[in-house]
């Protein structure tokens, strides 16, 4: 089912993005216990901005999917369960860059916040998920 592969392929790549964004508080220690992870490799700065682009691009492309998906049915609840989670992802991508904005990649806090952050739309994008029909 085609759905299904969508909504699993999304939180697959939620699920890296976390992943990655994990690392970066962490790279000052990593480096110092000389583990190559990847944010070790390339950058503290560099895994967070594309990480954040990354989701970013992920929900406003959700977002701008349902909206165009939720014009072409002639059912009412589903055109409205559409503009719902079309609402929500472009939200989200709006709030996984605004959040990110004052964030210093370097600064372990800073990141963490925002880190957890990416954790409660994680966690919405399953509430949403309903929807998505």
């Amino acid at each position: 089912d085609q759905r299904c592969f969508l909504s699993s392929l999304f939180f697959a790549l939620f699920g890296i993005v976390i992943a990655l964004m994990k690392d970066v508080p962490d790279a000052v220690g990593d480096a110092l216990f000389n583990i190559r992870s990847f944010t070790v490799r390339i950058g503290q700065k560099t895994v967070f901005k594309t990480m954040r682009r990354v989701l970013t691009a992920l929900f406003l492309g959700v977002g701008v999917g349902f909206a165009r998906s939720a014009t072409q049915t002639s059912s009412i609840i589903l055109s409205l369960c559409r503009t719902l989670v079309s609402i929500s992802a472009i939200a989200a991508g709006v709030s996984v860059r605004n959040e990110a904005k004052d964030v210093d990649a370097e600064d372990s806090g800073m990141v963490y916040e925002y880190y957890m952050h990416l954790w409660k739309l994680f966690y919405l994008s399953y509430l949403v998920l309903p929807f998505a029909r």
